[in-house]
């Protein structure tokens, strides 16, 4: 009796184990519904579907700049003199002839008005001799030296009222006084600037491209223009491309055709997205990309559900952006109603 209990017992503690195995081995469910056997249902996917196509995308390289004045001029002294009144300040508007600074001219109107007095008695001698020329009173040649004289006396005249007008220094052409480069007192040398002027109709945007690029960028090629500081955009077509790099940073310059915006001033920074041509890739609008932490993701619109799937993106433009991995055409993701 005592052996049938105890091979009993054993027998009950072999299925005991048996059983405990299978379990978590997940053989017995217990019911519940075995993973994977039973598709999932739930209600409609809320949303739109796209489903991603593959296209061409157009290609670009930015590339940094500045908004350049390629009529930025100096304007010098062609005297020498000192300063006794500056007309104008930096930001000032002038139009072509407009004084800008006048220099001290009292040793130029003495030299005029010395060559002025030789002036009248030349002329003077000059219409003498005319009338004893006629009377037989003198002779031609004497005549020719008197003429010669007066004609002499009227270019030293000219010659001392010309550079009695360099006294002012004038704009050469209408536009915006960029820097103010003396002060009353300072002594004026020739060839020294004064001040310097640009023309803000005339505007171009420089950029500097690596020489890797340059059989790729094109004159004529439309390249999108941002300057950030005051919210400029443009599109502008590339009119120069320099020949030459500089051979530190192997690079070479382009430059935009003309912008007239008032906002814009000579030296500020601007970004240039040149075109290279285009290639084929994928694009989704914007809105159907979340970010989760530091991740971006999207939805996948799959038996019913949707799965978040995470992706990697490229450049923006006009609310769509490029989808670099994580989609490939055919997969059909979800868009916010």
């Amino acid at each position: 009796m005592a052996d049938k209990k105890k091979i009993i017992g054993l027998s009950a503690l072999v299925v005991g184990g048996i059983l405990f195995m299978a379990w978590l081995a997940g053989l017995l469910h217990f019911g519940k519904i075995a993973p994977g056997l039973t598709p999932i249902t739930g209600p409609p996917l809320k949303g739109r579907v796209l489903v991603v196509q593959e296209t061409e995308i157009p290609r670009g390289l930015e590339v940094m700049g500045a908004v350049i004045s390629p009529t930025l001029s100096q304007v010098s002294s062609q005297v020498s003199g000192r300063v006794v009144k500056i007309w104008v300040e930096a930001g000032s508007r002038v139009k072509a002839g407009d004084p800008l600074v006048s220099l001290s001219a009292a040793e130029f109107q003495a030299r005029l008005s010395q060559a002025q007095a030789q002036l009248n008695q030349a002329a003077a001698d000059y219409k003498r001799y005319q009338f004893l020329l006629k009377e037989g009173a003198a002779s031609p040649q004497e005549f020719g030296a008197v003429e010669a004289r007066y004609k002499s006396a009227q270019a030293v005249v000219s010659e001392a009222a010309t550079l009695k007008g360099y006294t002012v220094v004038k704009a050469p052409a209408a536009g915006v006084v960029a820097e103010r480069r003396t002060a009353v007192g300072d002594l004026a040398q020739p060839g020294q600037a004064l001040a310097s002027l640009y023309d803000p109709a005339r505007l171009q945007i420089e950029g500097e491209v690596n020489d890797n690029y340059r059989d790729q960028v094109k004159i004529g090629e439309i390249a999108q223009v941002s300057v950030p500081a005051v919210k400029f955009e443009a599109n502008l077509p590339l009119t120069e491309i320099f020949p030459i790099s500089a051979p530190g940073s192997r690079t070479f310059k382009v430059r935009t055709g003309r912008t007239q915006n008032p906002a814009l001033m000579p030296g500020m920074f601007a970004r240039l997205m040149l075109p290279l041509g285009h290639s084929r890739g994928i694009l989704i609008p914007q809105a159907a990309v979340a970010t989760v932490g530091q991740l971006t993701m999207v939805k996948i619109a799959k038996d019913q559900t949707a799965q978040l799937r995470q992706v990697k993106l490229g450049r923006q433009s006009d609310g769509q952006v490029e989808v670099l991995a994580g989609l490939k055409a055919g997969d059909r993701i979800m868009l916010p109603e």
